[in-house]
């Protein structure tokens, strides 16, 4: 036998019924949200890197990792997610639970320099990740073949000039910090030079201490030894202050060009979506330790300088430098979207 239909005024009734309940549900889920925020972290925390397990950014990561943990009281757990210049890692982040156990540990690369380069990229910077904190700028140098007649910037951009398109700058190809470099020193010093593309850095020094090329940016560990041992020069730091590990050499600002920065910078990022009560925590876990001396003095021996600033100078710094590096990157002709 068929039931006969509700009413009209059957329907509303029900429906006013249900609408506590509903409403108890939402302030329970809000509740417990809350209370997930306010007790984080209650497991370890994956921290997803960029680049292979021993290099420099990973020693970097993994010190920060286990001063962390000693903050938030759990494990912070490096994971080395190799491949496609660190934007596996990125995208591995960016798709991960906004929940704060998935948090990334990124370069420059594959947050500014990628999304302006690639065509088509598995994450979006602006809209699936949030910056929490710039831990550190990371040094970087020009450097120079030991026979080559220019030993500080005005020398160099004098000899450009003198003979333009014939001073060579090795890069590593389109969309990198190395062709960045050489961009601004032409546009900045109004000069042309030969940009010389290679595979990598190694390949680069090799170059440079063979009188085979005049000019490249490096990382300042990898100068370190070469240039204490005779087998390259210091042309200058790669921005606006001098380089820690080169305390004697002058900066670009002290050279003439102050708006010169060719640094790189490391951070943490989370997933869009994370509660802002536990971006704040992680926020304020990483400038602890930060603060810390042995910390500081770990990140200056390996070319780095200590950051730690708010959730908001982070993202003001990386909405400035994507615009500057799209910029410059239009210059080189590398195809910038």
């Amino acid at each position: 036998m068929t039931e006969p239909k509700p009413s009209k005024m059957q329907k509303i009734h029900a429906r006013r019924r249900a609408l506590p309940r509903l409403l108890g549900g939402l302030v329970l889920a809000t509740a417990g949200a809350l209370a997930s925020a306010q007790g984080y972290p209650t497991k370890p925390i994956m921290m997803a890197v960029s680049y292979a397990a021993g290099g420099g950014t990973d020693v970097v990561a993994r010190t920060l990792a286990t001063e962390m943990a000693k903050v938030l009281g759990q494990p912070v757990v490096v994971e080395n997610r190799v491949g496609a210049g660190g934007t596996l890692a990125v995208a591995h982040v960016a798709k991960s639970a906004p929940d704060g156990y998935s948090i990334g540990w990124f370069t420059g690369g594959p947050i500014v320099l990628a999304p302006i380069t690639e065509k088509s990229l598995p994450y979006d910077v602006g809209r699936d990740l949030i910056p929490v904190s710039m831990v550190q700028i990371t040094d970087q140098v020009i450097v120079g073949r030991l026979g080559m007649k220019a030993n500080t910037v005005q020398e160099v951009v004098a000899l450009a000039k003198a003979s333009p398109g014939q001073v060579s700058f090795a890069h590593t190809g389109f969309g990198t910090a190395q062709l960045l470099a050489a961009v601004m020193l032409e546009n900045m010093g109004n000069v042309e030079m030969l940009k010389v593309p290679y595979k990598g850095e190694i390949n680069m020094l090799a170059d440079i201490m063979g009188d085979r090329v005049d000019l490249g940016l490096v990382t300042v560990t990898s100068a370190d030894a070469l240039v204490k041992g005779g087998k390259i020069k210091l042309i200058s730091s790669g921005g606006p202050k001098r380089a820690f590990l080169f305390p004697n050499v002058a900066s670009m600002s002290e050279q003439g060009f102050p708006n010169y920065d060719a640094n790189s910078h490391m951070g943490i990022y989370v997933p869009t979506g994370t509660p802002p009560d536990v971006v704040n925590k992680l926020n304020a876990a990483v400038a602890a330790v930060v603060r810390l001396p042995a910390v500081r003095e770990r990140l200056q021996s390996m070319g780095g300088t200590p950051v730690g600033g708010t959730q908001a100078e982070f993202a003001a710094f990386i909405k400035m430098d994507s615009s500057r590096a799209a910029q410059m990157l239009k210059a080189t002709g590398a195809p910038v979207k």
